[in-house]
């Protein structure tokens, strides 16, 4: 039999009914928190990355804060995708290590091809980037 009171049964239960609260208000902070937009540079935007564009526009909480694409040709209809589907309009540079020095930007996507993916990914990551890429 234990040796467990009346006094000490309410106050166990009291804290345990507290720590589920607290987990509670905790649990609502970390969904408010994955609400906060997601800000992106895409690296490469012909081909898959014009399909990434498409699919991460179909989250509310995406900004696409830059376009890095060194061939001028296929920026224009990257950023018509972004700006059809109600998004500002995003930098766009040819150095993707200009969107690497922004504080702001949250993740790099790699649609670049295959040479430059380990790269990217490494360097994002030295610059405290989280990083989308294939392969």
């Amino acid at each position: 039999m234990s040796d467990l009171d009346r006094r000490s049964f309410l106050g166990t239960a009291t804290a345990a009914s507290l720590a589920s609260g607290l987990y509670a208000a905790s649990s609502a902070a970390q969904d408010e928190k994955k609400r906060l937009p997601v800000r992106m540079a895409i690296m490469g935007v012909n081909g898959r990355g014009k399909q990434l564009i498409k699919g991460f526009a179909e989250f509310d909480h995406v900004e696409f804060a830059y376009l890095c694409e060194p061939d001028e040709n296929v920026i224009p209809s990257a950023v018509k995708m972004i700006t059809s589907a109600g998004r500002p309009e995003p930098k766009v540079v040819k150095d993707f290590r200009v969107a690497l020095e922004d504080p702001n930007v949250d993740v790099l996507v790699i649609a670049a091809p295959d040479h430059w993916h380990a790269l990217a990914t490494v360097m994002a990551c030295q610059a405290g980037k989280d990083v989308y890429c294939e392969k």
